[in-house]
């Protein structure tokens, strides 16, 4: 398991909308990136913020062409899904399922 970082190589984030009132986080993982082993952690008040209102994730199954998206879970029942933690504003993001290595997108809501 690696627990990648806003910091690790090949990881891009973006804060899509400022001055919105709310953040919307774009992350970007590398090819290199573990679904269903690998974490993400990113530090939200580096962005404005201190929790999340969600988390979407989406899998390049195809480079660049065909996703699957991820559906937040509690649970590893059977479907594609993410956990995610919150503590002293980094937000930690845990894949689920499947377990192969893709380009993944997260993109948070936060306040």
């Amino acid at each position: 398991m690696t627990a990648w970082t806003q910091a690790s190589t090949g990881v891009v984030v973006k804060d899509w909308l400022p001055n919105l009132g709310f953040k919307i986080i774009h992350v970007k993982t590398p090819a290199g990136f573990i679904n269903g082993t690998d974490t993400m952690a990113v530090d939200l008040t580096k962005y404005g913020a201190r929790n999340i209102i969600g988390v979407i994730g989406f899998q390049e199954t195809t480079a660049g062409s065909v996703t699957l998206m991820m559906a937040v879970s509690a649970t590893t029942g059977g479907v594609a899904g993410l956990t995610t933690a919150v503590s002293s504003g980094t937000l930690t993001i845990t894949t689920v399922l499947p377990a192969n290595t893709c380009v993944t997108n997260f993109i948070i809501f936060a306040y």
